[in-house]
Protein backbone atom coordinates (compact mmCIF):
# COMPACT_ATOMS: atom_id res chain seq x y z
CA UNK A 1 0.00 0.00 0.00
CA UNK A 2 1.50 3.58 -0.99
CA UNK A 3 1.88 6.29 1.97
CA UNK A 4 -1.00 8.14 0.46
CA UNK A 5 -3.58 5.28 0.77
CA UNK A 6 -1.88 4.74 3.80
CA UNK A 7 -2.78 7.94 5.06
CA UNK A 8 -6.35 8.22 3.80
CA UNK A 9 -7.05 4.91 5.75
CA UNK A 10 -6.45 6.47 8.71
CA UNK A 11 -8.14 9.63 8.03
CA UNK A 12 -11.32 7.45 7.10
CA UNK A 13 -10.66 5.81 10.83
CA UNK A 14 -11.09 8.82 12.16
CA UNK A 15 -13.98 10.21 10.31
CA UNK A 16 -15.80 6.58 11.31
CA UNK A 17 -15.01 7.27 15.23
CA UNK A 18 -16.31 10.85 14.44
CA UNK A 19 -19.55 9.34 12.95
CA UNK A 20 -19.91 6.84 15.89
CA UNK A 21 -20.16 9.98 18.55
CA UNK A 22 -22.00 12.21 16.62
CA UNK A 23 -24.87 9.67 15.78
CA UNK A 24 -24.44 8.34 19.70
CA UNK A 25 -24.79 12.23 20.39
CA UNK A 26 -27.28 13.37 17.23
CA UNK A 27 -25.02 15.92 16.44
CA UNK A 28 -25.05 17.13 12.64
CA UNK A 29 -22.54 17.79 10.44
CA UNK A 30 -21.85 17.55 6.69
CA UNK A 31 -18.71 15.88 4.33
CA UNK A 32 -17.64 18.93 2.68
CA UNK A 33 -14.48 20.42 0.04
CA UNK A 34 -12.50 18.16 -0.95
CA UNK A 35 -14.09 15.08 0.46
CA UNK A 36 -17.75 16.46 -0.87
CA UNK A 37 -16.30 16.62 -4.25
CA UNK A 38 -14.85 13.12 -3.77
CA UNK A 39 -18.35 11.72 -2.46
CA UNK A 40 -19.96 13.04 -5.38
CA UNK A 41 -17.53 12.29 -8.53
CA UNK A 42 -15.72 8.99 -7.02
CA UNK A 43 -17.78 7.81 -4.06
CA UNK A 44 -14.86 8.15 -1.90
CA UNK A 45 -11.27 9.75 -1.78
CA UNK A 46 -10.30 12.35 -4.65
CA UNK A 47 -7.62 10.14 -5.95
CA UNK A 48 -5.07 12.57 -4.70
CA UNK A 49 -6.63 14.24 -1.54
CA UNK A 50 -4.61 13.58 1.97
CA UNK A 51 -7.22 15.09 3.67
CA UNK A 52 -10.98 14.79 4.82
CA UNK A 53 -13.03 18.11 5.12
CA UNK A 54 -16.32 18.52 7.80
CA UNK A 55 -18.34 21.40 7.83
CA UNK A 56 -20.24 21.44 11.52
CA UNK A 57 -22.65 24.52 13.14
CA UNK A 58 -20.63 26.55 16.24
CA UNK A 59 -23.04 25.28 18.61
CA UNK A 60 -22.44 21.56 17.33
CA UNK A 61 -19.17 21.92 17.41
CA UNK A 62 -18.88 22.56 20.50
CA UNK A 63 -20.76 19.99 22.31
CA UNK A 64 -18.99 17.80 19.46
CA UNK A 65 -15.48 18.80 21.15
CA UNK A 66 -16.86 18.12 25.18
CA UNK A 67 -18.16 14.54 24.30
CA UNK A 68 -15.24 14.01 22.09
CA UNK A 69 -12.75 14.57 24.52
CA UNK A 70 -14.57 12.38 27.22
CA UNK A 71 -15.38 9.70 24.80
CA UNK A 72 -13.26 8.93 22.18
CA UNK A 73 -11.35 5.90 21.45
CA UNK A 74 -7.75 6.69 22.90
CA UNK A 75 -6.37 6.75 19.20
CA UNK A 76 -7.51 9.94 18.73
CA UNK A 77 -7.54 13.33 20.13
CA UNK A 78 -9.75 16.93 19.14
CA UNK A 79 -7.93 19.90 19.05
CA UNK A 80 -7.83 23.61 18.80
CA UNK A 81 -6.97 26.94 19.79
CA UNK A 82 -8.50 26.40 23.05
CA UNK A 83 -7.02 23.37 23.79
CA UNK A 84 -3.26 23.54 22.56
CA UNK A 85 -1.28 27.00 23.02
CA UNK A 86 0.14 27.11 19.61
CA UNK A 87 -2.11 25.70 17.87
CA UNK A 88 -1.78 28.55 14.66
CA UNK A 89 -5.56 27.69 12.95
CA UNK A 90 -8.97 29.33 13.12
CA UNK A 91 -10.67 25.69 13.16
CA UNK A 92 -10.45 22.32 14.79
CA UNK A 93 -8.91 19.26 14.26
CA UNK A 94 -9.05 15.30 14.99
CA UNK A 95 -5.90 13.96 15.45
CA UNK A 96 -4.40 10.42 15.17
CA UNK A 97 -2.13 8.99 17.50
CA UNK A 98 1.54 8.16 17.00
CA UNK A 99 1.18 9.58 13.22
CA UNK A 100 2.47 12.80 11.92
CA UNK A 101 1.63 14.84 9.04
CA UNK A 102 3.86 18.15 9.43
CA UNK A 103 4.83 20.50 6.87
CA UNK A 104 8.63 20.99 7.27
CA UNK A 105 8.72 24.65 7.29
CA UNK A 106 6.27 25.02 10.39
CA UNK A 107 8.34 21.34 12.32
CA UNK A 108 9.37 23.81 15.45
CA UNK A 109 5.40 24.82 16.33
CA UNK A 110 5.04 22.83 19.65
CA UNK A 111 1.50 21.22 18.63
CA UNK A 112 0.40 17.76 17.76
CA UNK A 113 1.23 17.22 14.76
CA UNK A 114 -0.43 14.05 13.65
CA UNK A 115 -2.32 13.38 10.63
CA UNK A 116 -5.85 14.79 10.89
CA UNK A 117 -9.21 15.71 9.62
CA UNK A 118 -10.81 19.25 9.55
CA UNK A 119 -13.65 20.27 11.45
CA UNK A 120 -14.80 23.88 9.79
CA UNK A 121 -17.19 25.90 11.90
CA UNK A 122 -20.64 27.20 10.67
CA UNK A 123 -21.51 30.53 11.84
CA UNK A 124 -24.10 32.44 11.44
CA UNK A 125 -24.60 35.95 10.22
CA UNK A 126 -26.05 38.83 10.61
CA UNK A 127 -29.54 39.82 7.94
CA UNK A 128 -27.70 43.15 6.99
CA UNK A 129 -25.44 42.89 3.99
CA UNK A 130 -23.22 45.25 5.35
CA UNK A 131 -22.95 43.93 8.84
CA UNK A 132 -22.12 40.89 7.65
CA UNK A 133 -18.71 42.05 5.23
CA UNK A 134 -17.89 44.01 9.02
CA UNK A 135 -18.50 40.85 11.11
CA UNK A 136 -16.87 37.84 8.16
CA UNK A 137 -14.00 41.04 7.86
CA UNK A 138 -13.67 40.88 11.84
CA UNK A 139 -13.37 37.24 11.97
CA UNK A 140 -10.63 37.11 8.87
CA UNK A 141 -8.53 39.42 10.52
CA UNK A 142 -8.14 37.61 14.10
CA UNK A 143 -7.65 34.27 11.75
CA UNK A 144 -4.82 36.08 10.90
CA UNK A 145 -3.54 37.04 14.22
CA UNK A 146 -3.25 32.96 14.92
CA UNK A 147 -1.66 32.43 11.96
CA UNK A 148 1.22 34.64 13.11
CA UNK A 149 2.37 31.50 14.83
CA UNK A 150 2.86 29.82 11.43
CA UNK A 151 3.76 33.04 9.14
CA UNK A 152 6.93 33.86 11.30
CA UNK A 153 8.72 30.61 9.58
CA UNK A 154 7.71 31.99 6.51
CA UNK A 155 10.31 34.52 4.07
CA UNK A 156 8.90 38.18 2.41
CA UNK A 157 5.55 38.52 5.48
CA UNK A 158 4.26 41.60 4.75
CA UNK A 159 3.97 44.69 7.51
CA UNK A 160 0.83 43.30 8.82
CA UNK A 161 2.51 39.79 9.35
CA UNK A 162 5.08 41.17 10.95
CA UNK A 163 2.96 43.28 12.95
CA UNK A 164 0.75 40.43 14.12
CA UNK A 165 4.11 38.34 15.72
CA UNK A 166 4.61 41.05 18.11
CA UNK A 167 1.22 40.82 19.34
CA UNK A 168 1.43 38.01 22.74
CA UNK A 169 0.00 34.73 22.22
CA UNK A 170 -2.63 35.50 24.37
CA UNK A 171 -4.17 38.75 23.05
CA UNK A 172 -4.45 36.85 19.55
CA UNK A 173 -6.36 34.85 21.42
CA UNK A 174 -9.14 36.96 23.10
CA UNK A 175 -8.97 39.06 19.73
CA UNK A 176 -10.77 35.34 17.68
CA UNK A 177 -12.85 34.76 21.04
CA UNK A 178 -14.51 38.16 20.40
CA UNK A 179 -14.57 36.95 16.57
CA UNK A 180 -16.27 34.14 16.82
CA UNK A 181 -18.57 36.16 19.75
CA UNK A 182 -19.86 38.70 17.53
CA UNK A 183 -20.78 35.84 14.82
CA UNK A 184 -22.31 33.47 17.47
CA UNK A 185 -24.52 35.93 19.48
CA UNK A 186 -27.03 36.06 15.91
CA UNK A 187 -30.01 33.67 16.16
CA UNK A 188 -29.42 29.74 14.85
CA UNK A 189 -32.13 30.49 11.96
CA UNK A 190 -30.07 33.27 10.39
CA UNK A 191 -30.85 33.01 6.42
CA UNK A 192 -26.75 33.60 5.82
CA UNK A 193 -23.96 31.29 7.34
CA UNK A 194 -19.90 31.83 7.33
CA UNK A 195 -18.24 28.90 5.97
CA UNK A 196 -14.69 29.01 7.38
CA UNK A 197 -13.00 26.61 5.37
CA UNK A 198 -11.38 28.30 1.98
CA UNK A 199 -10.62 31.07 2.71
CA UNK A 200 -14.15 31.59 4.34
CA UNK A 201 -17.85 32.20 2.02
CA UNK A 202 -21.05 33.51 2.62
CA UNK A 203 -24.10 31.78 1.67
CA UNK A 204 -27.88 31.14 2.53
CA UNK A 205 -28.42 28.49 5.13
CA UNK A 206 -30.49 26.49 2.47
CA UNK A 207 -27.84 25.47 0.89
CA UNK A 208 -26.69 23.56 3.81
CA UNK A 209 -29.77 22.93 6.55
CA UNK A 210 -33.04 21.67 5.65
CA UNK A 211 -32.30 18.11 4.35
CA UNK A 212 -31.49 14.41 5.00
CA UNK A 213 -29.09 14.09 2.46
CA UNK A 214 -26.44 11.37 2.23
CA UNK A 215 -23.58 10.12 -0.20
CA UNK A 216 -21.85 6.89 -0.29
CA UNK A 217 -18.05 7.67 0.66
CA UNK A 218 -15.45 4.86 0.97
CA UNK A 219 -18.33 2.36 1.06
CA UNK A 220 -20.21 4.29 3.79
CA UNK A 221 -23.00 6.36 3.86
CA UNK A 222 -22.48 10.19 5.42
CA UNK A 223 -24.31 13.53 5.82
CA UNK A 224 -23.70 16.25 2.86
CA UNK A 225 -25.44 19.76 2.54
CA UNK A 226 -29.12 19.44 1.83
CA UNK A 227 -28.03 21.08 -1.90
CA UNK A 228 -24.77 19.69 -3.00
CA UNK A 229 -23.96 21.02 -6.44
CA UNK A 230 -25.37 25.05 -5.35
CA UNK A 231 -22.83 24.24 -1.92
CA UNK A 232 -19.77 22.83 -4.63
CA UNK A 233 -21.01 25.37 -7.41
CA UNK A 234 -20.87 28.27 -5.09
CA UNK A 235 -17.23 27.08 -4.05
CA UNK A 236 -15.72 25.67 -6.97
CA UNK A 237 -17.97 26.42 -9.95
CA UNK A 238 -17.64 23.50 -12.31
CA UNK A 239 -16.57 21.04 -9.69
CA UNK A 240 -17.13 17.87 -11.95
CA UNK A 241 -14.45 18.61 -14.39
CA UNK A 242 -11.19 17.38 -12.84
CA UNK A 243 -8.28 19.93 -12.45
CA UNK A 244 -4.93 19.85 -14.60
CA UNK A 245 -2.54 16.67 -14.07
CA UNK A 246 0.02 19.55 -12.48
CA UNK A 247 -2.77 20.15 -9.94
CA UNK A 248 -4.04 17.13 -8.65
CA UNK A 249 -1.44 16.86 -5.31
CA UNK A 250 -2.32 17.01 -1.36
CA UNK A 251 -1.49 19.71 0.53
CA UNK A 252 2.13 19.89 -0.05
CA UNK A 253 1.19 21.88 -2.98
CA UNK A 254 0.35 25.12 -0.77
CA UNK A 255 2.45 24.49 1.92
CA UNK A 256 5.83 22.85 1.02
CA UNK A 257 7.61 19.63 1.93
CA UNK A 258 5.59 17.77 4.31
CA UNK A 259 6.79 14.89 7.19
CA UNK A 260 4.38 11.98 6.84
CA UNK A 261 4.33 9.32 9.55
CA UNK A 262 1.85 7.03 9.21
Amino acid sequence: MDILKSIQKKELGALNELRRICEKHNIQYFLAQGTLIGAVRERGFIPWDDDIDIIIYCTELEKLIKIFRRESDSTYMITNYKIEKHFPLSWTKIRIANTRSCPVRYKDIPINWGICIDLFPIFPLSGSSLLRRFETALFKLARKTLMAEMTQYEDNRNLLELLMEKIPISVRHLFMDAGIWILTRHRNDSEYVFITCKGGHVMKRSLIFGGEQKLMFEGSLYPVPADCDGYLTALYGDYMTPPPKDEQKGHDMLMGEIEWQV
